[in-house]
């Protein structure tokens, strides 16, 4: 039912979208007629303006051509010059001062008294006036005589012989000027200004104080060019959107602009609310016409609809003698009842035959049923029993095998521990027991490491390697798998340093660079192998590991094809590639990337198409060779050149006896026992060299431990620590810090520091 009524107010919708469409047109239209009403009506008000103010320059310039043919000032005679001015500023307020210039712009006489040598030859108004030779409107200023913001106005005078002998001018207080505006008229919230040829105001309503003198800026500067009138939308100095007029005035050469900016909120605020109640009168007349559709459709379709659906209901249910109760006419209803009513009485009849029929039929039916269940049942338990035996049988093989070497093991450490505790004084026994628990302790990491392996949770393995052997091995082999057409050169210098790296993952990065530089080789070519020895110090610029330290720098470099910047950009990109399907995975890069990051270095890639390209491998030195930098201020509990190591571990054990081993070794060890107190100690300005912290620790884990430690001391070298960590807790490869399984010898842990810090200590 609910769909019926659905679709029928769809069609009664459907059926009111044109008219709905239409009446939005017309409403559409109504707003441009609207928008063009108050855009006439700005207009209309910056035309009053206008007028008022071309009145009042018309009024100047019969004032100024009276006082240009005054026998005074023709003849030049200062008193009765000056007696004329004064009158004139009596009578005239709107004028701040009055004066008659020479040519060389010395006043000769003022309504005023002022002070000598007051000149006027660099005012554009004077310039004006004789270039013209007629009436001109010069731009906002302040006054020389009055001192108080003007607006000049002048032309010029001519001698009892006809030329040209100067410029009289009056000055326009504009503080008059924009009391006039105030006597328009204006509608609410609208905006009056009056510019000067610069875009300087010089007369505003409301707040005049505050404007005049201002400069329009941004799109208003547009309503000054030439002498367009026009109709701009802005936003005004207050931060009001604005529907603003401009004109010039009728005087030229053009001097002022006029402009009335109406409040766009205010002027629409009568149309929106006709807007609103238009819309809302729509939206009411549709609302109106769908109840009315939804209440008869109720009652017109909905009752017959439920009376049939109900019969049908108790049809489905299998009380076939009911009827829908409709009248059987020639309406659809009636018809549909009809038919519902017939199918009813035919089920009615055919139920009765199968019901004398059928109960055998059910009677062997569910026979069968029963036993196909009973066998499904039988067999799907015997199916379950011994798939958990296998399981059980296999478990049970498995953790045999597990517990007889951890046994082995734990067997060995508990022998070798009760003898020494016997023994303690005994300095050849005790070495000789500590051996055999440190031997059992290795026999336990490596079946750790199986098991890890078996679950395909493995991680890399470091070990010293000689790069310079290394690189010479896998040359002889890509001398015979590369190919006769690809030559392989080897440069290594004497004395290269041994990195440390997990020696199986090396070599299948090495390999897998070089098919890579083959496959860019096509025709042919030349790979280079090279390997250098480096130190970065912090800070370095360019290309490589983000911590300082004693590195070892190999490069693999083809000659092929190259690679464009959008390629090179996205080489090291997981599953990107440029091969054909079938021809690479797009992880070879990628994983070599991992490989160097993991291992503590980094990888870095460069490439030119139509030159090669070049990958270089940063590896740490297993034994660095490099100068021992100036030691910084170590801390009060450290002596000067030793190592300063923060051990953070949770367990009291592990942290004692690890801090023992350090200490012995002759580095600075300070332990704290979680994240909070290392950091609080990082916070205090404790002097660490480098952090070696467990990864499972209550709270704050070891990788939210050295990311928080490296923002607040960046390339801090940072040691992980960890028994097992699955996938989703540490990522494949991350800068930043250097991963060690646990059991972790002092001595390891010591390399590994060395490593990653650049530094050999003293005391070791």
């Amino acid at each position: 039912m609910r769909s019926l009524r659905v679709r029928l107010l769809l069609i009664v919708s459907v059926a009111l979208a044109p008219a709905l469409a239409f009446e939005a047109w017309l409403e559409h239209d109504a707003d441009r007629i609207r928008q063009r009403m108050v855009e006439d009506e700005a207009l209309r008000l910056a035309r009053l303006v206008a007028n008022q103010q071309q009145r009042i320059a018309e009024g100047a310039e019969q004032a100024l051509s009276v006082i240009a043919s005054a026998p005074a000032v023709r003849n030049r005679n200062a008193e009765e010059c000056h007696q004329l001015l004064a009158g004139l500023l009596a009578q005239a307020p709107r004028y701040n001062s009055a004066a008659v210039l020479g040519l060389d712009g010395q006043v000769i006489c003022a309504g005023a008294p002022l002070e000598p040598g007051i000149s006027a030859a660099d005012r554009a108004f004077f310039r004006l006036a004789l270039q013209t030779g007629g009436f001109v409107i010069g731009d906002y200023t302040i006054g020389r005589i009055s001192g108080q913001p003007t607006l000049h106005m002048a032309q010029p005078f001519r001698d009892a012989t006809g030329q040209v002998a100067g410029v009289v001018n009056v000055a326009l207080d504009l503080i008059w000027l924009g009391k006039q505006l105030e006597n328009l008229g204006l509608p609410p919230e609208a905006v009056v200004s009056v510019r000067d040829r610069n875009g300087i105001i010089v007369a505003r309503y409301p707040d005049g104080q505050r404007y005049v003198g201002q400069p329009l800026t941004g799109a208003a500067r547009e309503t000054l060019a030439g002498d367009r009138i026009g109709v701009i939308a802005k936003v005004g100095q207050d931060g009001r959107p604005r529907i603003v007029a401009y004109t010039p005035l009728g005087v030229p050469p053009l001097g002022l602009r006029v402009a009335v900016g109406l409040d766009r909120d205010v002027a629409f605020a009568a149309l929106t609310d006709a807007k609103r109640f238009s819309l809302l009168l729509i939206v009411l007349g549709a609302v109106l016409g769908l109840l009315a559709t939804g209440l008869l459709g109720r009652r017109l379709i909905g009752r017959p609809v439920e009376r049939l659906l109900a019969a049908s209901r108790q049809w489905t249910a299998g009380t076939l003698a009911v009827r829908t109760g409709l009248r059987h006419d020639r309406s659809e209803f009636g018809r549909l009842a009809a038919g519902f009513d017939a199918m009813a009485e035919a089920l009615q009849a055919r139920e009765a035959e199968l019901r004398a029929t059928g109960t055998e039929l059910r009677r062997l039916t569910d026979e069968l049923e029963s036993r196909v269940q009973a066998e499904v049942v039988a067999r799907e338990a015997a199916q379950l029993r011994a798939a958990m035996a296998e399981r059980l049988q296999a478990l049970g093989q498995l953790a045999a095998g597990i517990a007889h070497d951890f046994n082995n093991v734990l067997q060995s450490v508990a022998v070798a521990g009760g003898l020494i505790e016997r023994r303690p004084g005994d300095i050849d026994l005790v070495r000789s027991w500590v051996r055999v628990a440190t031997e059992a302790s290795a026999r336990g990491a490596a079946i750790a490491r199986r098991l890890l392996a078996f679950g395909r949770r493995g991680d890399l393995s470091p070990e010293p390697i000689d790069a310079a052997g290394l690189l010479d091995e896998m040359r002889e082999m890509f001398e015979h798998t590369l190919g006769p057409e690809i030559e392989v050169v080897l440069r290594v210098p004497a004395g290269l340093p041994k990195l440390l790296a997990d020696r199986g993952q090396l070599e299948t990065v090495l390999v897998n660079l070089a098919a890579n530089a083959r496959d860019a080789m096509p025709g042919g070519g030349r790979l280079m192998l090279s390997a250098v020895a480096d130190c970065l110090k912090a800070g370095s610029p360019g290309a490589g590991p983000q911590v300082a330290g004693a590195y070892v720098r190999i490069t693999v470099a083809d000659t092929g094809i190259g690679m464009d910047p959008v390629t090179l950009v996205r080489a090291t990109e997981p599953f990107f590639t440029t091969k054909g399907p079938g021809h690479g995975t797009g992880l070879g890069l990628s994983l070599a990337r991992g490989f160097a990051e993991q291992s503590g270095g980094a990888l870095d890639l460069s490439s030119r198409q139509g030159e090669g390209t070049t990958v270089t491998l940063w590896l740490p030195q297993a034994c660095p060779q490099v100068a021992e930098p100036p030691a910084p201020a170590a801390p009060p509990d450290a002596p000067r050149g030793r190592l300063r190591v923060l051990l953070v571990d949770d367990e009291p054990l592990l942290r004692e006896v690890l801090s023992e081993y350090l200490d012995e070794l002759g580095l600075a060890v300070r332990t704290v026992d979680g994240g909070d107190a290392a950091l609080a100690l990082l916070d205090a300005g404790e002097a660490v060299d480098v952090l070696v912290t467990d990864l499972s620790m209550p709270g704050m884990d070891g990788l939210a431990l050295i990311r928080a430690a490296q923002e607040r001391r960046p390339a801090l070298p940072a040691i992980l620590l960890t028994g097992y960590a699955g996938e989703s807790v540490l990522p494949a490869a991350e800068p930043g810090y250097s991963l060690m399984r646990k059991p972790v010898s002092g001595a390891d842990l010591v390399d590994r520091i060395i490593a990653l810090t650049g530094t050999r200590n003293t005391a070791l």
